[in-house]
């Protein structure tokens, strides 16, 4: 006598709430990765447009040089790409492609189940 697999639609069913669970939490994460790095651009930005002219280094305050602040736009302008790449490719679509696949394993363990117990 074989044992009937009933774990399958409690996997699939995890599956699914897995998906869900992954989808908002990459949106919360890149929506959090993104604010935090808006903080820095707008500090960056700051610095290489001359707002901030001294900065501390150690316990003495320093005057920021203009190669610094030239640094900061460079700094700025990463911070910027990071922001543009995060906002329209953080690997969601992967991490979908990945569970879609898991999903088509588990039907077809379902459906060969299904198989072997019609001709019992």
């Amino acid at each position: 006598m074989r044992h009937r697999i009933v774990f399958v639609p409690q996997v699939e069913r995890r599956i699914c709430h897995l998906q869900r669970t992954v989808r908002l939490d990459t949106i919360e994460m890149r929506n959090k990765w993104i604010s935090e790095l808006d903080e820095l651009f707008d500090m960056a930005t700051e610095i290489a447009k001359g707002k901030v002219s001294q900065q501390q280094v150690g316990d003495k305050m320093q005057i920021i040089t203009p190669r610094e602040r030239q640094m900061w736009a460079q700094v700025a302008a990463n911070i910027g790409m990071v922001m543009g790449n995060l906002s329209k490719a953080y690997d969601e679509r992967q991490i979908d492609k990945d569970l879609d696949t898991l999903e088509r394993l588990l039907s077809e363990i379902k459906a060969q189940h299904d198989k072997e117990e019609a001709t019992t």
